[in-house]
C-alpha cells in the first residue's frame, strides 16, 4: 500500500492469478464493466487474444470528500512461455485472488499454479490475503469446494467462493473480501524505524 499524504491517495494493488486459461481475464473484464470502469483497464494480449503480459487498471474509490483509493488491479499471465513475467507483476502486491479452474482434469495445473504462487510469495516480509475464486462452477462436473482445499492443501483462513467468471458470480464479492482484508492488513503495518 502506499500513501500519499499531500494527494490524499491509497494505492492498493491487487493480483488475480492462476493457471492458464481459469478465467482472470474474464474476471477482471466483469469486475471493471460491473463498476463502470471498462474504460479504465488495459491488456497486454498475443495475436490470438491471450494474456501476453498482464491485464491491468486502476479502480477509484472515494472515502469521505477527501482521499481516494486507487486499487490498481493487475492479473499474471497463467501461460508457462510467459512465466518469467509472474514475478514481476506480484510485485508490491497486497492482496492476491487465486482463480482455480473447476474442472477436474486440471487440478494439477491448479496445483502447480498454487505452487508456484506460495514459492514467489515466501519470500515476501509479511503475510498478505489471499481468495480462492473456484471459477467455472457453471460446468456440469464442476469440482466443490472441499476437493479444492483438499488438492491445494488450502488452510481454513483462506476464503474460497464458487465462482462464475463469465456472468460475475461471486467476482465482485472476492473482490470486496480481498479490498477489506487487504486494507486492514497494510493499515497494521508500522512504518520501518
Amino acid at each position: 500500500m502506499i500513501v500519499d499524504y499531500g494527494n490524499r491517495t491509497v494505492g492498493l494493488k491487487i493480483v488475480f492469478f492462476g493457471p492458464a486459461m481459469s478465467g482472470k481475464t474474464t474476471s477482471i473484464r466483469w469486475l471493471f464493466k460491473s463498476l463502470d470502469c471498462a474504460d479504465r483497464l488495459t491488456s497486454i494480449e498475443n495475436t490470438v487474444g491471450r494474456t501476453m503480459f498482464c491485464d491491468f487498471g486502476t479502480i477509484p474509490f472515494t472515502l469521505g470528500n477527501s482521499w481516494t483509493i486507487n486499487t490498481h488491479v493487475w492479473s499474471a499471465t497463467g501461460q508457462d512461455f510467459y512465466r518469467s513475467t509472474r514475478e514481476v507483476v506480484l510485485v508490491g502486491a497486497d492482496g492476491i485472488i487465486f482463480v482455480a479452474d473447476s474442472e477436474e482434469s486440471l487440478l494439477d495445473e491448479n496445483l502447480a499454479s498454487w505452487n508456484e504462487l506460495m514459492s514467489l510469495v515466501s519470500e515476501e516480509e509479511r503475510p498478505f490475503p489471499i481468495v480462492i475464486c473456484l471459477n467455472k462452477q457453471d460446468l456440469p462436473d464442476a469440482i466443490d469446494e472441499e476437493r479444492i482445499r483438499t488438492h491445494l492443501h488450502l488452510p481454513s483462513s483462506i476464503p474460497v467462493l464458487k465462482s462464475v467468471a463469465m456472468n460475475g458470480l461471486n467476482v465482485l464479492e472476492a473482490f470486496e473480501i480481498l479490498f477489506h482484508d487487504a486494507m486492514r492488513a497494510s493499515a497494521t503495518m508500522q512504518p520501518i524505524q
